[in-house]
This record gives C-alpha cells, structure tokens and sequence, in this order.
C-alpha cells in the first residue's frame, strides 16, 4: 500500500523534528566551545559570535586532560580487542547449539548485561580495592569487557544463525575442522557484522562513566570523567567543557560515520551476500 503524499510529508517532518531535537544539545556544545567567556554568559544568548579557539586551546594545553583522553583510546581499544576474541567464539558456539539450554543460557547472558551497573559498583571495588586494580586502566578493561561481552554476543549470533549450514557441512566434506570452519568460513562471512559489533563495543566503552568514575583516581581517569576537573568549586568553566566535549564527540562522530553501511545488516541480522 502506497503512502499518500501528505503522509510522506508528515513522517518526513516527525524524523526531522527528532533529528534536530538530538542535534540541538551537540549544536549549542559546539556553539559554546568558540565564544569567550563573557558571550556565554550574554543575555539574550547568541548561537553566532565572535569565534576563539582559546577553550580549545586551554583544553589541549591540559596534560591532565590529554592523558585522560588517551587513557580512553587505550581502554576503549582494549576493551573491543578482548570482547570480540571471547564474543565471537562464543556467539558462534551458541549459534550452533541445538539444545533447549541454549534459550537459558542467552538468557543468563542478557540478564548480566540488562541489569543496572549501579548494583556492580560496591563489589567491584571491593574486589578491584583487593587485587590492587582500582584506578589502573586494566580494571576498566576487564570491567567494560564483561558488560560489553553480551551485548557483543547477542548481536552475533543472528549473523552466525543466518550462514547457511550447507557451508559447513560442505566444508565438514573437505576435511576441515571445527576450529577451520570458525575462522576460514564463518568469521569471513559475518565479517560485516563482526565489524558493526566491534565498533558498537568501542563507542560503549568509550562513552562509559559509572565505573571510570568511581574505580579510578588519578592514574586511569578517562576523558569522560576528566571533564568534571573544569567544574569547580569557584565556578564552571562552560566553555573548557564544551570544547572537551567535542573533542570526546570526534572519535565518536568517525565511528559513527563508518558504522552506517553495516547498521542495516545489524538491525536485519542478516549476513550480506
């Protein structure tokens, strides 16, 4: 059934009006990184002044911050590089199981990643305070791994039920092994989603806050949290927060970018052919 052309019109306009309510906060941010203190504060306020790069500079001049953020790289990329290598084999193996345990264990799965992290904060560092992990970029690692691991998980296992068992079974045929077929047939073939996966798992960790807040102090402080140096107890620097602000957005807005072509194939959990 063919929609009406008032109809398109009336969609058309309900996306746009949803794009420009998620963009208008990043829109003001940006607006904000380029005027001097005193237009900030200018009454009626002004989306257009008088651009200076001087928050930007303030900001990349912050060795506190820069560390930070390359605290963030580091943990982010970490972090996607040991989920994929214990998601993958693990999506795969759930892939292929033929068992009623298989809905128990997706549903174990999902249930560590749905519940709130609020409730993990106590006993994490408890444990991390214990083993001497807390405020160390490996604590985050592991942390950000094991809630990224069944997001991961179950985002790959529609790309691995939907590779035809036929290729298998032609490459059980061949000789190969279990192992083989994992790596030379499957992995191949749900490469596009594998990819999507990966980069969904880095914006995750990237843009993670609870635990990079209250498992670091000084050493392992990530630039989500480093933004929270420029509110102080004398005042809050809006414009260094708007321009740190962009600066976290960047990796974010690159991976966006990239991630557009395997999105359809994620959100259809199919393998492309």
């Amino acid at each position: 059934m063919r929609m009406r052309r008032s109809e398109k019109i009336a969609c058309y306009a309900i996306a746009y009006l949803f794009i420009l309510f998620l963009l208008a906060p990043v829109v003001w941010m940006l607006s904000t990184s380029f005027k001097g203190e005193l237009a900030i504060f200018q009454k009626p306020p002004a989306l257009l002044t008088a651009p200076t790069l001087d928050n930007y500079a303030s900001v990349l001049g912050d060795r506190k911050f820069v560390q930070s953020f390359w605290n963030s790289v580091i943990v982010s990329s970490a972090t996607v590089l040991f989920s994929m290598l214990l998601a993958v084999p693990a999506a795969y193996g759930l892939s292929r199981l033929r068992s009623r345990v298989k809905a128990g264990l997706l549903s174990w799965v999902l249930l560590v990643r749905a519940a709130p992290g609020m409730i993990y904060v106590i006993p994490y560092y408890v444990a991390f305070q214990q083993t001497g992990l807390v405020d160390t970029k490996i604590g985050l690692v592991l942390i950000n791994t094991v809630f990224t691991v069944p997001l991961a998980i179950w985002i790959l296992i529609s790309f691995f039920d939907s590779i035809p068992y036929e290729i298998e079974e032609a490459a059980v045929i061949d000789g190969a092994t279990r192992l083989q077929i994992l790596t030379k047939v499957a992995i191949p073939m749900a490469a596009p989603g594998i990819a999507s996966t990966a980069i969904l798992v880095f914006i995750f960790a990237w843009n993670e806050f609870l635990f990079a807040l209250t498992l670091t102090r000084f050493d392992a402080k990530t630039a989500a949290v480093a933004i929270l140096n420029y509110m102080a107890y004398e005042g809050t620097e809006w414009g260094k927060i708007a321009a740190a602000g962009i600066l976290i957005l960047l990796p974010v807005l690159v991976f966006a970018l990239f991630i557009r072509k395997y999105m359809i194939q994620t959100t259809a959990g199919g393998v492309k052919g």
